[in-house]
């Protein structure tokens, strides 16, 4: 292979930033090149090497006297800080998660519990009202609704005022 050939094909590849070649890829970073052992693809790889380029030539534009070294090393610094406040924010995260979940699985503990109360208080209610189980119409097979029988609305005048009394038969005869 003749020199200008050589360099013609070193000159593509920096331009690709990444070449696969023979299970290794060979990425330029910096003007730089480097054959890594990765798993990852040639777009992966080519993306990663983009943003690094990216943030070197940010550092050196804002301060032009560093050399590639310092750049790379306070690139390889922001990255460490990054890297640091993410995983900061995703443990914060699954902390709050965690507590979501207590807090939903309390919730649905106390929902259990109000449904118990519920039923002990529809119970306590058919008793008062002397409704016999009949009488009782499922609405949903969870739930129990008092329908007004004739037994019923003899009862309850005793327990409600008129105008409620006359509200609720209103409503369940529709």
């Amino acid at each position: 292979m003749k020199k200008k050939d050589y360099n013609d094909i070193i000159e593509d590849m920096r331009k690709r930033k990444v070449v696969s070649i023979m299970g290794r890829q060979v990425v330029f970073v910096g003007g730089k090149r480097f054959t890594i052992i990765t798993d990852e693809s040639e777009e992966y790889m080519k993306n990663i090497v983009e943003r690094l380029d990216t943030r070197l030539r940010s550092i050196i534009s804002t301060n032009p006297k560093l050399d590639k070294d310092s750049a790379a090393l306070l690139a390889s610094l922001d990255y460490c800080d990054e890297e640091y406040k993410i995983k900061k924010k995703l443990d914060e995260n699954k902390d709050q998660m965690k507590q979501y979940l207590s807090e939903i699985t309390r919730l649905h503990m106390e929902i259990d519990s109000l449904k118990r109360e519920k039923k002990e208080m529809q119970i306590k209610i058919n008793k008062i009202l002397n409704v016999d189980p009949d009488d009782v119409v499922t609405e949903k097979p969870s739930e129990k609704k008092i329908i007004a029988t004739g037994k019923i609305e003899k009862s309850v005048p005793k327990i409600l005022g008129g105008a409620v009394q006359q509200s609720l038969f209103n409503n369940t005869k529709k």
